[in-house]
């Protein structure tokens, strides 16, 4: 047996340096995000950083319960003409836009002027296994009308699901690639970073990332930044509760923030 005089054998001392060596690098690390990716409240973040100009687009990535719902509904009090595709028979996020944002339910698109309903959720019925078939007429018919007015903002919650459940990957597509021009801002959510397009990374212009450590879902997304690699999984393999990093696609510039709760307060 070694006692505490006794010097370390070959392989123990082997694995000591191993050892030694992963928490350097990972002090390293910790280092470099820390400089590379402050951490922000809220209201710094949307004063002082966050710059989101109309026809640039946001792309929301985490699992269930990480935050998206809130973090959507907080950029979308920036813009001014929004429509929020609804997916789901019930919804309680919309319904409380409905209820107290201000937000007009239409079952299928009103060619009404956008001054008169500036805010709407595009909720048709959902409410029958079969109801894929209407959701997806009443998405490409309301999808190809804001294409030719322009201006909109459009809020897609559940991407994957209208993606491949209801077919609308090459809308989708060309929001993202064309939309610009016309002023259309989309913002998008997600669950899994491997599950959709990679015109949401290429195409946006603002990333959010929540906790993950999915290899899979890693490997998507790191690269996307002017950064290394490494350091992108770090960070998202590293986040706290709540808290999500942001990534400007077009400056590689990136921060980490928590957004404020529906009711005003900060997530902690």
């Amino acid at each position: 047996m070694t006692d505490e005089t006794t010097p370390a054998t070959p392989i123990r001392q082997q694995v000591m340096d191993r050892e030694t060596a992963r928490g350097i690098v990972q002090s390293r690390r910790d280092e470099e995000a820390n400089r590379l990716a402050p951490v922000l409240t809220w209201e710094q973040f949307t004063e002082y950083v966050f710059r989101w100009r109309q026809g640039e687009h946001c792309a929301l990535i985490g699992p269930t319960g990480s935050g998206k719902t809130t973090l959507a509904l907080a950029l979308l009090q920036f813009r001014k003409y929004v429509v929020a595709l609804g997916t789901k028979p019930r919804d309680s996020t919309l319904s409380q836009l409905i209820a107290r944002g201000g937000f007009k339910r239409m079952s299928k698109w009103e060619r009404e002027s956008p001054t008169m309903s500036p805010k709407r959720v595009l909720w048709p019925d959902a409410s029958q296994m079969n109801s894929a078939v209407v959701q997806r007429n009443q998405f490409q018919n309301a999808l190809d009308h804001i294409y030719r007015e322009g201006g909109w903002c459009v809020y897609i919650d559940e991407l994957w699901f209208i993606i491949h459940h209801l077919k609308l990957e090459l809308a989708v597509k060309t929001y993202l690639q064309q939309a610009r021009a016309l002023q259309i801002s989309l913002v998008v959510a997600t669950q899994r970073p491997a599950h959709v397009p990679l015109e949401v990374y290429d195409q946006s212009t603002h990333l959010f990332f929540w906790l993950d450590n999915d290899e899979r879902n890693l490997k998507r997304i790191s690269g996307i930044s002017w950064l290394s690699a490494d350091l992108v999984r770090h960070l998202v393999s590293r986040l706290e509760h709540h808290q999500v990093l942001y990534i400007n696609t077009r400056t590689g510039r990136m921060f980490r923030t928590k957004a404020p709760s529906p009711t005003g307060e900060v997530n902690k």
